[in-house]
């Protein structure tokens, strides 16, 4: 037996003999990485440096030059996407079963799933103030239409979409705020216990919850605007669903998780050595 041959009985022997939950582990990875693709998560998290970096402008003049260069050089390093991507896939993959995400595939996959979740991509490329002021001014005239104004209702409530969008708000603010204490001399931190609680004091979670759940219906009037009722009926029970449910939790969970780590890497970034020091 030549030593090719050998090397590939080698190799399938181990495959026979490696543990199934191996196997596994990586075919759940691969259906996760599928369900983030036809979500449009990959969208929605590839926005996120570009919000991180306007969050950090709005600190210039208050911070040396240097100071907010390392700190936007932390950030769209901490939030980037493909890390992201990777902390999102293998949290759907513990928190779902294979079952479920090709049942949730399938739906995706389906006409009214991928007209509405390119309803979604699109929107975040183009949700301008401009854009949404356009909007709202062309809706003004419209008469009122009480079954959509419920659709949204019950998608927004359906898809955790407060508690999402407070997620990233919360998550780069307490990003930017790490980074700037992490620049100080180590005597002065704060730490991010008692960054959070600032924060939380200066914008209390419950109030900021409430403000988005006022904003998002017209938002999300901007996002389906050109999906009609019948799609949107659609897509809000099938978010209701048991399935969808769950689907939804795995989400929102593994959101929250992905871009809570990632505020806490800035500050481990812009605490190394000779990084962004004041």
């Amino acid at each position: 037996m030549n030593k090719p041959m050998r090397l590939a009985g080698t190799a399938i022997a181990l495959a026979l003999l490696a543990p199934p939950g191996h196997a596994q582990s990586e075919q759940a990875l691969e259906l996760a990485g599928r369900l983030y693709e036809r979500a449009g998560l990959d969208a929605q998290v590839k926005s996120i440096p570009a919000e991180f970096e306007q969050g950090v402008a709005d600190y210039r003049g208050n911070a040396p030059d240097e100071t907010i260069a390392a700190l936007a050089e932390a950030g769209k390093r901490s939030f980037a996407p493909e890390l992201l991507r990777a902390e999102i896939v293998r949290t759907l993959a513990q928190k779902l079963q294979a079952a479920d995400v090709r049942e949730v595939l399938a739906w995706l996959e389906g006409q009214v799933g991928r007209r509405v979740i390119l309803a979604e991509e699109s929107a975040v490329g183009s949700m301008t103030q401009e854009n949404m002021n356009a909007f709202l001014e062309s809706e003004k005239g419209k008469p009122a239409n009480p079954k959509r104004v419920a659709l949204l209702a019950e998608l927004i409530k359906a898809t955790h979409a407060v508690e999402i969008g407070a997620s990233f708000i919360e998550a780069i603010s307490l990003g930017v705020a790490v980074g700037l204490d992490a620049t100080q001399p180590a005597e002065k931190r704060i730490g991010v216990p008692g960054l959070r609680a600032r924060l939380h004091a200066a914008v209390p979670p419950q109030r900021l919850r409430a403000d988005l759940a006022a904003s998002l219906p017209a938002l999300y009037g901007y996002m389906y605007r050109g999906i009609g009722d019948a799609d949107l009926a659609a897509y809000a029970k099938f978010n209701d669903s048991a399935l969808g449910q769950r689907y939804n939790e795995a989400v929102t969970l593994a959101l929250v998780k992905a871009l809570g780590g990632a505020s806490v890497r800035v500050g481990d970034m812009l605490a190394a050595p000779g990084k962004g020091k004041v």
